[in-house]
């Protein structure tokens, strides 16, 4: 019997082209695509976050920049708030929160999920660079990739700084998943193009398993490689990374010492910004920013490697992508 469609959102950069949030069908049967079409219209609502329905995202409107809250369901907006100067370049959301890191502002907004109400401003400092909010146990992470530091607030203490975790200088950390367990994260920086592999003991505590390149040294890129989004595969036993400029992803096998390269392939576009893995792990969906679309990937489970393009669909200035399954 034919599984049914499973339906993904993707955020995008306002241009000409692109006008907000769109949605599209994946068909998880043979990976073939439908045409994303807009779904709400919200100019530079680039990043998302999908939790029970729920979506949230930045977006900016007359001049006035913040973020809102759509129920998937039904379509209706939740809460909408203005409270930042630039859109936000990165979306999180609980049970009670949504959190925002503004990149150009360097803030991090805490929402109210209930009404879109600002509950806290936390200042990571003007050239920090925060690309990424992560949630471990207590604590709210943002990744700055400015300042070269993963910086700790501690959400049981009105998120009081906690710690930080310090990368070597000109790394760029930009972004990182932790697994199920919280015991291991994976970070890829954007400047030297790396993934760096952490232990960590469950609380602030986290210790350097492994580094590796994701380039090849000495190759010429048409313009300097940046590296961008990372995802663990469904039964985390593989990690993936898109790399812009060089327009690649890199597929890693986990081992106990950290990680193993399996395969680099072509992404199938240019500019590879987010791209998310189907709940089976048949399927690769990657949004390219520049040209080439939203494209999908076979994946074979048991190796991790992917295959040549099998779907492409038009999705201009895309940046994210979720899937509703």
């Amino acid at each position: 019997m034919a599984q049914s469609a499973i339906t993904g959102y993707l955020g995008t950069y306002f241009s000409p082209e692109s006008a907000g949030i769109y949605r599209f069908l994946l068909h998880p049967d043979t990976g073939v695509l439908d045409t994303p079409t807009l779904w709400y219209d919200a100019p530079d609502s680039k990043y998302l976050s999908l939790r029970d329905g729920l979506l949230a995202a930045p977006l900016v409107r007359d001049g006035k920049a913040g973020a809102c809250l759509l129920d998937t369901r039904d379509g209706t907006v939740r809460g909408t708030h203005y409270a930042e100067h630039a859109a936000a370049c990165f979306v999180l959301q609980d049970e009670t929160c949504v959190y925002t890191a503004n990149y150009h502002e360097g803030s991090i907004l805490v929402y109210d999920r209930r009404d879109m109400t600002v509950l806290r401003r936390i200042e990571t400092g003007a050239h920090a660079g925060c690309h990424q909010l992560l949630l471990h146990g207590r604590f709210l992470i943002a990744i700055c990739l400015l300042r070269d530091e993963a910086l700790l607030f501690d959400r049981t203490r009105g998120y009081a700084p906690a710690g930080t975790l310090s990368f070597p200088k000109g790394t760029g950390p930009r972004h990182g998943i932790f697994d199920r367990t919280h015991t291991r994260l994976y970070l890829v920086t954007e400047l030297s193009n790396q993934l760096f592999v952490f232990d960590t003991d469950g609380e602030a505590g986290f210790r350097q398993r492994a580094g590796y390149d994701l380039l090849p040294q000495g190759a010429v890129w048409r313009r300097p490689p940046a590296s961008a989004a990372i995802r663990l595969s469904p039964d985390e036993r593989f990690v993936y990374v898109s790399t812009r400029f060089a327009d690649v992803l890199t597929v890693f096998r986990v081992t106990p010492e950290g990680a193993q390269r399996v395969q680099q392939v072509d992404s199938g576009g240019q500019h590879p910004r987010d791209f998310v893995l189907t709940r089976d792990g048949r399927f690769v969906l990657v949004a390219h920013r520049e040209s080439g679309g939203l494209v999908v990937l076979p994946r074979d489970a048991e190796s991790g490697r992917l295959g040549a393009v099998c779907a492409r669909v038009p999705a201009p200035e895309a940046v994210s992508i979720v899937l509703q399954e």
